[in-house]
């Protein structure tokens, strides 16, 4: 885990509650806050409640009421986990580490496609800017960054890069994964067979911190800021980001789902 977490949670909350004009937040929130949060929380409508709901928050932060705020969604999903674990003892396809027995599916019609491919449209919609803030700083790296872009201005876009997709994975792990993993091999954290969702995080993860650290240094002043050193960080851990961005999307698609889920327990899963 990186220690700017609740840094990032912070910053998205004052953002969720003004009119903000930072375009790295933008095209996050842009996206339907009824169902999206925060760089991918995974808060479903039916859970959220209104800070004034709790009687102890009066003299919180806006931080801590965020955090209070996850905390009730978390035991909410830990609730709805144990009864998709119930209804999918019968429903259930394959148990935890076993692979989904392959047979003739019928064709989907374009309700039940675009029913069962919902959770891979909302990830894309987050992976897209992640892969397109990406590009900006590694482009920026190789080439030049635009004119009109200070170096400190260059280093606060990558510094939210690195929170933003810590924050992401944070959330997937705690609260939508755990879902995934009841039917799912790839996201089973424990799978030595497969889990291979959980061991793209821990592969980014490692490159991530050390391109963090560089970028907070750089911009501290702790340490010359040398492009070629920025772009050897980012490089060490390019591919298997960009595999995971793109395989986290396929496993969500629609003919995968439709392996492991009915449609009634796809409607319980909340992003």
């Amino acid at each position: 885990m990186l220690g700017s977490s609740r840094l990032t949670a912070k910053t998205l909350f004052q953002a969720l509650t003004s009119n903000t004009q930072n375009t790295t937040l933008r095209p996050i929130l842009s996206l339907p806050i009824a169902t999206n949060f925060a760089a991918g929380l995974v808060l479903h409508k039916r859970f959220w409640r209104p800070i004034g709901a709790y009687s102890s928050t009066a003299a919180m932060s806006d931080e801590d009421k965020l955090c209070e705020q996850v905390k009730v969604v978390a035991k909410d999903n830990a609730k709805m986990l144990n009864a998709i674990s119930k209804d999918g003892e019968q429903s259930s396809q394959a148990g935890p580490g076993q692979e989904v027995e392959e047979k003739p599916l019928p064709k989907l019609t374009a309700a039940e496609f675009k029913a069962y491919n919902r959770l891979a449209v909302v990830m894309d919609q987050y992976h897209n800017h992640f892969r397109a803030t990406w590009t900006e700083i590694i482009t920026g790296l190789r080439k030049s960054r635009p004119k009109n872009q200070s170096l400190r201005q260059f280093l606060s876009i990558a510094q939210g890069f690195c929170r933003m997709l810590d924050t992401h994975h944070n959330i997937e792990e705690s609260y939508f994964f755990p879902i995934l993993a009841k039917k799912m091999p790839a996201f089973q954290k424990h799978n030595k067979e497969h889990g291979e969702m959980i061991a793209h995080h821990r592969q980014i993860h490692k490159g991530l911190e050390k391109f963090e650290d560089y970028v907070n240094a750089c911009k501290s002043g702790e340490k010359d800021f040398v492009a070629s050193d920025m772009l050897e960080l980012m490089e060490s851990f390019e591919k298997v980001l960009w595999q995971h961005l793109d395989e986290e999307v396929q496993q969500l698609g629609a003919e995968n789902m439709r392996k492991y889920w009915t449609l009634e327990e796809l409607k319980t899963i909340p992003m």
